[in-house]
């Protein structure tokens, strides 16, 4: 059940029938708890997880520091502005209020929403102007139209936290988790859990961790590889069919080509496609676009096929690869399992690593 607390000014009449009638109706999907004072908001949000913060309005003060909260702790946000992005709410003492706290705070907050909720096509193309949210959402407001009801108001907001909560899973996962994630990338690209050095993780204890499993495993286009470990550590995954999971991408987002798919596979020899995949991976980086996925075809191709590594490296020095060639050893050895008895170059650890490693990490990032 996704955990939801709305935020929202008591002394807004309107608001406050909307969000009293979204959390009657939501149903089994969700366990919905409700604040109106920061002291209260923020009290709860330190004392337990929730899933979903979701913010009713805007121009408080207050939001600022729950939202730093929020983020803290791995609560998404939702946003409903109820019509206050207007224009003409805009407009509204400008100079005194407005402008300040769209500087201060007000900007950053649409920003990290993952989802701005609106209710028609007006407001659709106020935040289209506007530009600082290009993931809305329209969910007609069922105390002002009868187009909808207050239960299917409900079910599209149970809908869109779900989505939400299926984005950018990694990010979502705990250490434990994660490093079940390695191992059976590490077991799919082998076929054999005795390449596992360290202990082996139990398989997912909830049906959620496996939905999180399985979500980055299809958005990040590695499920062959995730669903071959899976086997071969005889873990039964659920039937969960990721490719129908809704889910947000960030904004720009451009589906990885396969390395081969670019690069082609005749080559005369294995140094030659190894030189061509390491340039094609200096593209990737320049352009930010590295993912798991081309790191694990690296992996499997250093580990099936032999080089001649001296001459390997000596050519890889001359065309200015050699550094990021040995960088690449280092992030694959964190997020691949990959060892050094393959590595034609040895591993280099130093901050432009780490940023590629974060790169990778990030990859679906909102």
């Amino acid at each position: 059940m996704i955990r939801v607390l709305h935020y929202y000014p008591q002394s807004d009449s309107m608001v406050s029938q909307y969000v009293a009638m979204l959390t009657e109706h939501t149903g089994l999907e969700c366990s919905n708890e409700q604040a109106t004072e920061k002291a209260d908001a923020l009290q709860r949000l330190r004392s337990s997880h929730y899933d979903i913060l979701h913010l009713h309005g805007c121009w408080r003060n207050s939001s600022c520091r729950l939202v730093r909260q929020a983020l803290r702790q791995g609560t998404r946000l939702v946003l409903s502005p109820h019509g206050h992005l207007e224009p003409w709410v805009i407009s509204e003492n400008y100079w005194n209020e407005k402008l300040p706290k769209r500087l201060l705070y007000q900007k950053r907050i649409v920003q990290q929403a993952y989802a701005v909720v609106i209710q028609g096509k007006m407001e659709q193309e106020s935040m289209r102007q506007l530009g600082w949210n290009p993931r809305t959402v329209i969910i007609r407001n069922a105390l002002i139209t009868q187009t909808t009801t207050p239960r299917d108001m409900a079910s599209q907001h149970a809908q869109l936290y779900r989505k939400v909560l299926d984005s950018n899973p990694l990010a979502l996962m705990d250490d434990d988790l994660r490093s079940l994630l390695r191992q059976v990338i590490k077991v799919g690209i082998t076929g054999d859990q005795r390449w596992l050095t360290e202990l082996l993780q139990g398989q997912p204890d909830t049906a959620e961790k496996w939905r999180l499993l399985l979500c980055y495993a299809k958005q990040e286009q590695i499920s062959n590889t995730i669903e071959r470990g899976l086997s071969v550590l005889r873990y039964e995954a659920p039937d969960v069919d990721a490719g129908q999971i809704e889910h947000f991408m960030p904004e720009g987002y451009q589906t990885p080509q396969s390395i081969e798919s670019v690069i082609g596979n005749s080559f005369a020899t294995e140094n030659d496609r190894l030189l061509a995949t390491f340039r094609h991976l200096r593209k990737l980086v320049s352009r930010r676009q590295l993912t798991i996925m081309h790191l694990i075809e690296l992996d499997k191709e250093l580990r099936h096929y032999g080089c001649k590594e001296a001459e390997l490296a000596d050519t890889l020095e001359e065309q200015n690869l050699y550094k990021l060639a040995r960088r690449l050893m280092g992030v694959m050895h964190e997020l691949t399992g990959f060892t050094e008895g393959f590595m034609p170059v040895p591993p280099l650890y130093d901050r432009t690593m780490r940023t590629l490693t974060s790169q990778v990490i990030n990859h679906l990032k909102i």
